[in-house]
């Protein structure tokens, strides 16, 4: 059975009423047309429609995707990063970094042992 959520539709639209116009909106589903009149949107309204079509019931759930910003799951994505990532991140990247560090401060020591040229031309006089 599927759940509708509210929210996935959009915001109620104040002027939309199902049963305007003769109820010209739900020709086809007269025996539904009390479930069907309780839509707060078009698009609620044709999710409806669709749904009684496969020949199932309408059924709302209250959160929606509401969970995915929960406490719960925000404390499983930051022990995923401090747990997985972050070790995942530190063993593929410190290594890499380490030794361009040390390239860097090697080719400085370099540079600085060369005795600067002072003419305008490298090599020549």
């Amino acid at each position: 059975m599927t759940c509708f959520y509210a929210g996935d539709y959009g915001p109620a639209d104040p002027g939309f009423d199902p049963l305007a116009g003769g109820g010209r909106l739900l020709r086809g589903f007269d025996s539904q047309r009390s479930e069907l009149a309780r839509a707060q949107n078009l698009g609620q309204l044709q999710a409806m429609e669709r749904q009684l079509q496969r020949g199932e019931s309408i059924a709302w759930c209250d959160q929606g995707y509401a969970w995915a910003q929960g406490p719960a799951v925000e404390g499983f994505l930051i022990g995923f990063s401090m747990l997985v990532v972050l070790p995942y991140a530190v063993k593929r990247l410190a290594p890499r970094l380490w030794r361009r560090s040390l390239e860097f401060a090697q080719r400085m020591h370099e540079s600085a042992a060369k005795p600067a040229s002072r003419t305008a031309f490298p090599g020549g006089q």
